[in-house]
């Protein structure tokens, strides 16, 4: 049964602390992460769909309106549940804090270390975290991240503790692009490289971004009353970065190229905080999002180009009903690189946003389940959902579900917004546009934004409640190719920028 946590004495600013003073809402069901890895023998590919273990009784009593939280693993809501030959599959969506806690507070500090032989989360002295393994973050070689993990977690007999934290390169198809986005941890940060390319009817692009995002500190108090968040209360502090964007379009055949794609970027560091919190299975993640708008009008066209943004910030902020207030200091800038474009008539231009890297306190799904443990493959689990959800749902819903269940489905068409708890995040745009040779005096214009926001998901907060979101910091640049062309000029005029 739901129950109230006792939580832990704060430890000292460098050693990782929290607790999670809540009573769960009567509709949380709740598994120990023994029982919940045991339990959950299958996982979809979208990750919407849980099959869970016949011979368990919660998992067997589970119904549509529940909760399911598995400690330091999963929380989930659960939309519908059948009984079917290869175990109970539950059908669910990403629950929102106020979807477990009735009452509570919340809190949680770490100093979150990317090394790759010390700590990566500090831990207090033997006492109450004496039998909890240690976190502590081992080399990661590119040709094989996860058997040096592997290696090293064994050596020290830490093998779970070890399991998704760092995940090396991420790789998957979104949208049509071939998306890379890798974690390389050093002493004093963590390297990104993110890599997106994608080859269609003479069509081809890529772009690239590399990077890193230094140690930093984070500290968060979150308050509920009545499954209400009443305030958030929440510090970045020590967090410098920076990250040089390199894109290349081309287009060979006649005809335009116009899709926007909006990607968004899979977690490559997942910073477990459920020990601190009595199995509350929040995470620190790092992620990202990109918009990608070409708008190529014709064959035998190229646009190329780069920018670099860089940032630092010691920022402090309060989310209460309506608003948000913060303090403290950021700084960051954005420049152009080199570039290059040609059209022998038609005008074409190209837009970048970037929110990489994006730090969200999230509710977690198997985040750190080593899913080579689980009995069924996802393409298994997948078609199991789909006859199932066929069975459950209307036409409309079904398809919603098909599309990374409902909320998931939101989150990706607007890959820009976070549905994080609460968020830093640093987002650099490129915008490009040239006349082509066809004018009588060709000429390019690039538009450069570098923007830093705070805030939190109006989901997190389980209703709309006036903004949870605060831009705490915007550059802007332009740049006219050749200088004081105006025609270039009048473009950003005419689009109101």
């Amino acid at each position: 049964m739901p129950r109230a946590s006792t939580g832990t004495a704060a430890a000292p600013l460098q050693k990782g602390s929290g607790y999670a003073h809540v009573t769960y809402r009567p509709n949380v069901r709740i598994m120990e992460q023994d029982q919940g890895k045991k339990a959950l023998i299958g996982v979809s590919t979208n990750e919407a769909s849980l099959l869970l273990d016949s011979s368990n009784e919660m998992a067997r009593a589970l119904k549509a309106g529940d909760v399911l939280m598995i400690k330091g693993l999963l929380a989930r809501v659960v939309l519908g549940v059948e009984q079917t030959p290869d175990g109970v599959m539950v059908l669910t969506q990403q629950a929102a804090l106020t979807d477990l806690i009735q009452n509570g507070e919340i809190h949680v500090q770490v100093p979150v270390r990317f090394t790759t032989s010390n700590a990566m989360l500090h831990r207090p002295d033997p006492g109450f975290f004496s039998t909890l393994p240690d976190l502590i973050a081992p080399p990661l070689y590119a040709q094989s991240p996860e058997n040096a993990m592997a290696d090293q977690a064994r050596a020290q007999g830490n093998m779970d503790a070890y399991k998704g934290l760092l995940k090396g390169a991420v790789h998957s198809i979104i949208d049509g692009w071939n998306t890379s986005y890798q974690s390389t941890p050093a002493d004093g940060r963590t390297n990104l490289d993110l890599q997106l390319t994608r080859s269609e009817a003479g069509f081809v692009a890529s772009i690239t971004g590399k990077g890193s995002v230094s140690d930093f500190d984070f500290d968060s108090t979150i308050g509920v009353q009545q499954s209400k968040i009443q305030r958030m209360k929440t510090a970045f502090n020590n967090l410098t970065g920076e990250m040089t964007f390199d894109w290349a379009v081309a287009k060979d055949s006649p005809g335009v190229m116009a899709e926007e794609s909006r990607i968004k970027l899979p977690g490559v560091v997942d910073v477990p905080l459920s020990e601190f919190l009595e199995g509350l299975p929040l995470y620190l993640e790092v992620s990202g999002a990109i918009m990608i708008h070409p708008a190529i009008t014709g064959g035998k066209e190229i646009t190329k180009g780069s920018f670099r943004v860089t940032y630092s910030a010691n920022q402090s902020f309060v989310v209460s009903s309506g608003s948000v207030n913060s303090s403290g200091d950021i700084n960051g800038d954005i420049n152009l690189g080199d570039h290059q474009d040609i059209s022998p008539t038609a005008p074409l231009g190209m837009l970048v946003a970037v929110a990489a890297p994006r730090i969200e306190l999230t509710l977690g799904l198997n985040k750190i389940y080593d899913k080579s443990d689980i009995k069924k493959a996802a393409d298994i689990v997948d078609k199991i959902a789909d006859q199932v959800a066929k069975h459950l749902f209307s036409p409309e819903k079904y398809q919603q579900y098909q599309q990374n269940g409902f909320h998931l489905g939101n989150t990706f068409a607007n890959a820009l917004k976070t549905d994080g708890a609460v968020y830093f995040q640093v987002i650099g745009t490129s915008a490009s546009s040239f006349t082509g040779f066809s004018a009588i005096s060709p000429c390019s214009r690039y538009d450069l934004n570098i923007v830093a926001g705070v805030g939190a998901s109006a989901e997190a907060w389980g209703q709309s409640i006036g903004s949870v979101n605060k831009e705490i910091y915007r550059k802007a640049i332009t740049k006219i190719d050749p200088p004081g062309m105006r025609l270039c000029e009048d473009i950003g005029s005419q689009s109101g920028q």
